[in-house]
């Protein structure tokens, strides 16, 4: 009965009231009535008492309905993300998981309840992991909202996915952050076709290489670099000779895999900061950035990096089908550029015109579009097929320099090498060694020098006067590494009957910091012969004087440039000063270069240098012509 029925009842009873049985009433066989007081007390109490339990059955109703409820809710908006096509994941402080939707759980290929408590670290490798954590960290340390492109998260099934990512903090109501809610969208095949279509607009679908539209983008770079910083940039043409005859009588497959092979080729000799470009065919574009601020240096980066190209041409067809085709061969048409007249248009323009050169010219050659820079490489060919013939015509002769003492007494000289060109006349060492270098005819001419100066010690070794004049001979680094150059060496000195004593190898700080250890071996091995070690042109490398120490090295020989300032240049007066005290704490001799006037030669007597080379003494001499001058009052034949 609800708690109005109740009320009313009471209302009845107490206007007619109510006989209630007494116990001492029912003792004594008799009635009584109960006081209106006591009954409105009994049906007040009972009336609570009803109420609570009406009420508390009500509220249990509204609490199971309620939990009823809130379930509802969590099961439709667990189903809600399990729906969404992204990852959604929280993670707490510590950056472990603790919750995760239906597409997290798939690309980790594991249920929820295996993921729930663990971190990135048990499912992706290192660099994954540290690259996921640094943005995590940013969220749940400095309580951003991150936006990322998240790549090379490698998922189940071993693929890598690609996601954007978008990760902020859940904070607490006192605004401290509780955890991380992320949301990570699969972009991965999206990217895959972005990467492509760039592909198929900026390379060639057959080499790989960038197409002509890449290449004009770049060389538009190129050229605005070109105009500030004034230093050449150079494009290359290279087109490949007979390859519509190869196309022709071999089929368009054959064809495509020899433009295949040749850009592989090809590629194999280009800088990463350089572009090799397909421009349709069989033409090949080499954009060429940042070669020298000087035209005829530039000019010469670019020749070898065209040698290079053709070489890697004639190389594509293997040896044994040579014979059966026609040749492969290349022509390479090279412009220069730089500056305020520089343009893309003039470029491509000039490198064609340079190309049609090459080919008119019967193909498997290059061609500069500058008629004088075209006239400055022929003339270095030239010097270089003469420079192969040098040897065998007996034009190349050795001069000698003579080194004093601080009593300007002749202890020895220095050899160096000259060629007295038929034609030309004397070419300067400049010009030719280089070259020699480059070709490594510096092989055959550096032992020539060496053998030479080896004749010359032993023709002094019989006259009294000069028996006691030493050698310095410059090695190259090619020769120095040369894997038999201490055979070499003894060699020579058996066949001259040298004395080793006598001979001083001159060495650079450039060819020391080649392979250290080696080339300590090697000085090693040719001082237990006898021969001593001077350092040339010492103060212009970057050798160690850790190093150094180490080295059996007899003299140190301060170069020109700095001898040359001593008297104007505090600097180059502080460098020359402290290399003769560096010597002296080594136990090294030290040799001054370069000395023009009477006051150098006091400043470096001065400062404690008890040797000297140079103008002053004497210049380079044949041997005939080879005097000490009038102070010395000695002549030598």
């Amino acid at each position: 009965m609800a708690l109005s029925g109740w009320l009313s009842v009471a209302r009845q009873c107490a206007r007619v009231g109510v006989l209630v049985g007494l116990p001492s009433a029912a003792a004594a066989g008799t009635a009584g009535w109960v006081p209106a007081p006591v009954f409105w007390w009994v049906v007040t109490v009972t009336a609570i008492l009803v109420a609570a339990i009406a009420g508390a059955a009500w509220h249990k109703r509204q609490l199971a309905r309620h939990v009823a409820d809130s379930q509802t809710g969590k099961d439709k908006l667990s189903a809600i993300l399990d729906s969404v096509e992204a990852c959604i994941y929280i993670k707490s402080p510590d950056l472990h998981y603790q919750y995760v939707n239906r597409k997290t759980s798939e690309l980790l290929g594991l249920p929820p309840r295996d993921i729930i408590g663990k971190t990135d670290r048990d499912f992706f490798d290192t660099n994954t992991v540290a690259s996921l954590h640094l943005n995590d960290r940013r969220v749940i340390e400095g309580g951003e909202k991150v936006v990322a492109e998240e790549g090379r998260v490698l998922c189940a099934g071993g693929r890598e996915h690609t996601f954007l990512s978008v990760k902020l903090p859940l904070r607490n109501p006192d605004g401290s952050i509780q955890s991380l809610c992320g949301i990570s969208t699969d972009i991965t095949e999206y990217r895959e076709i972005r990467e492509s279509n760039h592909r198929l607009t900026y390379f060639d679908p057959l080499t790989g290489l960038p197409n002509r539209r890449l290449l004009l983008d770049r060389l538009e770079m190129v050229v605005k670099g070109t105009r500030r910083s004034n230093r050449y940039a150079g494009l290359l043409f290279i087109d490949l000779d007979n390859f519509k005859v190869v196309n022709d009588t071999q089929g368009l497959h054959e064809g495509d895999q020899l433009l295949r092979r040749v850009a592989d080729r090809l590629s194999q000799v280009v800088r990463e900061s350089d572009t090799l470009a397909r421009l349709g065919a069989d033409e090949f574009v080499l954009l060429l950035h940042d070669l020298d601020s000087s035209m005829e240096q530039a000019a010469q980066a670019a020749e070898r990096v065209a040698e290079k190209l053709l070489a890697r041409v004639l190389d594509t067809l293997p040896v044994e089908e040579r014979a059966l085709t026609l040749p492969i061969t290349g022509s390479v048409g090279i412009a220069l550029f730089a500056g305020a007249r520089a343009s893309v248009d003039g470029a491509m323009q000039q490198a064609d015109m340079a190309l049609q050169q090459a080919k008119g010219a019967g193909g498997n050659t290059l061609r500069f579009f500058n008629p004088e820079m075209q006239a400055a490489v022929m003339a270095r060919v030239h010097l270089e097929a003469d420079l192969h013939q040098a040897l065998a015509r007996d034009e190349l002769r050795l001069h000698y320099q003579i080194q004093v003492d601080s009593q300007s007494r002749v202890t020895g000289v220095e050899a160096l090498l000259r060629w007295q060109h038929p034609q030309r006349g004397m070419v300067a060492p400049g010009q030719f060694i280089p070259l020699a270098e480059r070709t490594r005819l510096i092989l055959p001419i550096g032992h020539w020098v060496l053998e030479s100066a080896c004749r010359q010690l032993a023709t002094w070794a019989k006259e009294p006067a000069l028996e006691a004049l030493s050698i310095s001979v410059n090695v190259s680094s090619i020769q120095f590494h040369q894997q038999d150059f201490v055979a070499r060496v003894r060699q020579v000195l058996a066949s001259t009957a040298a004395n080793p004593n006598r001979l001083i190898l001159e060495v650079t700080e450039s060819l020391l910091m080649e392979e250290p250890e080696r080339v300590r071996e090697i000085m090693l091995r040719l001082n237990e012969l006898g021969i001593r070690f001077a350092l040339d042109d010492f103060g212009t490398g970057f050798s160690s004087l850790n190093y150094l120490k180490r080295l059996p090295l007899d003299a140190l020989k301060i170069d020109q440039s700095f001898i040359k300032g001593v008297l104007t240049d505090p600097v180059d007066a502080a460098i020359v000063q402290a290399t003769i005290t560096l010597a002296a704490s080594l136990g090294l001799a030290v040799t001054a270069e370069g000395v023009e006037t009477e006051e150098q030669h006091q400043w470096l007597q001065e400062h404690d240098c008890k040797a000297f080379q140079g103008y002053l003494f004497g210049r380079p001499l044949a041997v005939g012509d080879l005097r000490l001058g009038q102070r010395h009052g000695l002549m030598t034949s």
